[in-house]
C-alpha cells in the first residue's frame, strides 16, 4: 500500500484533515475514502472490532484499499482507481 504522509505545525479537527487527505488523494487518481482512524480519541470509521485487529484497516484493506494518507494522527485509507 503507498503511504504519503504530512505533518503540519497546527492542529487540526478530523473535517480538515479529511478535506486534506481527500485533497492529496485525488491527485492519485479516482480516490474513495474507505476508513479513517484518529488515535487520540480512538474515533474510527467503521466502528468495528475484531480479534484485537485494527478492524477498521482490515476493513479497507478488505475492500480494495491501496492508498493511506496520514495527516499529523489522523489515518485515511483510500481506494484510488
Amino acid at each position: 500500500m503507498k503511504e504519503i504522509r504530512l505533518n503540519l505545525e497546527k492542529d487540526l479537527s478530523l473535517d480538515e484533515a479529511e478535506k486534506i487527505a481527500k485533497e492529496i488523494a485525488s491527485r492519485e487518481g479516482n480516490a474513495i475514502l474507505l476508513s479513517f482512524f484518529d488515535p487520540k480519541t480512538d474515533c474510527k470509521y467503521p466502528d468495528v472490532d475484531c480479534c484485537g485487529e485494527r478492524g477498521w484497516e482490515v476493513y479497507a484493506l478488505n475492500r480494495g484499499g491501496n492508498l493511506r494518507v496520514v495527516v499529523n494522527r489522523y489515518e485515511f485509507i483510500f481506494r484510488v482507481d
